[in-house]
């Protein structure tokens, strides 16, 4: 097989998700390659003019995979991995420019291009509707689960736990940035809902949420005292692996994703999920989670209270999440991106 250059420049951004994704794949790619990346980390208009003007020729006439939504147009012997079509479907929720540089380079990089995949069969549809391309020229590749997502045992949970300050408190788990998108304002007008009717030291953890001060100082909690959210920020998998593992549920009540990863990880660990049936959620969380209306704090404050009262229905959704996260894995997905690869 062609020794394929592997466009790198995804290194040197924060390893969030389509950066954790395609650092998965280059964990076990079996397609010979190599991988092309910038001498040091690259950002903006720097990083999109090494990726047009540098990375081309660094490849040495390979073919190429772009596996983080964005290649060199002038590349057509390319494979490029586009993991949603939210910047054409919600233009608001980015940045005049970010928006303005992805809608005018995706569709002729997609034309361009050898052949797209993507990581569910809503961005599939998604991306034929807005780049100008058949459904047939884009193959759909469900993302995998590391093996390390698995449920804790009670050792690793109460270590996860005391990391983040916690002790023998139950607690809802959501993990979400600023991101208009997460809805994380919803979770907040829940949480302040079901406060009261839940136990006396429940509390609501949230990881990931970077600068989420703003989200607090901006949203009337309605009297919820902030000692009973914890706010980690970022956490490593292993102690992330130990929080979900212990959440009574996840909460991820999404307004857009491409696929829904955390979910599924969450899944993984026999943690509960609440999630909303837009968008890829219900193909990431089939039958296997309870869906909330994603504009109805009541709804959701409701499941929570309801969650928190049974432990039946917690460890149905447990058990029915582990089976369902066992259909996603990274086996099967560097599988068929080899065989793509191979095929182009």
């Amino acid at each position: 097989m062609t020794e394929w250059a592997i466009n790198g420049r995804f290194r040197g951004q924060a390893q969030t998700g389509v950066q954790r994704v395609a650092a998965a794949y280059l964990r076990r790619i079996g397609a010979p390659h190599i991988v092309v990346e910038p001498k040091a980390p690259l950002h903006g208009v720097r990083g999109h003019y090494w990726e047009q003007a540098v990375l081309p020729r660094a490849g040495g006439g390979r073919p190429l995979w772009s596996p983080c939504n964005t290649g060199p147009l002038s590349v057509a012997n390319q494979v490029v991995t586009i993991h949603d079509a939210s910047v054409f479907d919600h233009p608001e929720w980015f940045s005049r420019g970010f928006a303005t540089y992805y809608r005018l380079l995706l569709p002729r990089l997609a034309r361009r291009c050898r052949r797209i995949v993507t990581v569910s069969h809503f961005s599939r549809d998604r991306l034929a509707d807005h780049l100008g391309v058949p459904a047939d020229k884009i193959t759909v590749i469900w993302n995998g689960v590391d093996e390390q997502f698995a449920p804790a045992s009670e050792a690793r949970i109460e270590a996860a736990k005391q990391t983040v300050g916690l002790v023998d408190e139950p607690y809802f788990l959501t993990l979400s940035t600023l991101e208009p998108r997460k809805n994380l304002k919803l979770v907040l007008r829940a949480w302040a809902k079901a406060r009261t009717k839940l136990p006396r030291r429940c509390k609501l953890v949230i990881v990931g949420a970077k600068g989420s001060a703003q989200v607090f100082r901006n949203l009337d909690l309605e009297g919820t005292e902030s000692r009973d959210v914890i706010r980690t920020g970022f956490v490593a998998d292993e102690t992330l692996v130990g929080l979900l593992s212990g959440a009574q549920a996840v909460l991820y009540p999404s307004l857009y994703e491409g696929f829904g990863l955390p979910i599924v990880e969450a899944m993984a660990c026999g943690a509960p999920v609440v999630t909303c049936a837009l968008t890829s959620l219900p193909e990431a969380a089939g039958e296997a989670a309870i869906y909330v209306d994603p504009e109805d704090a009541n709804d959701l404050a409701a499941q929570m209270v309801r969650l928190s009262d049974s432990q039946e229905l917690r460890a149905d959704l447990s058990r029915r999440g582990i089976t369902q996260a066992a259909l996603f894995s990274w086996d099967k997905a560097v599988g068929k991106m080899d065989e793509v690869l191979a095929a182009a």
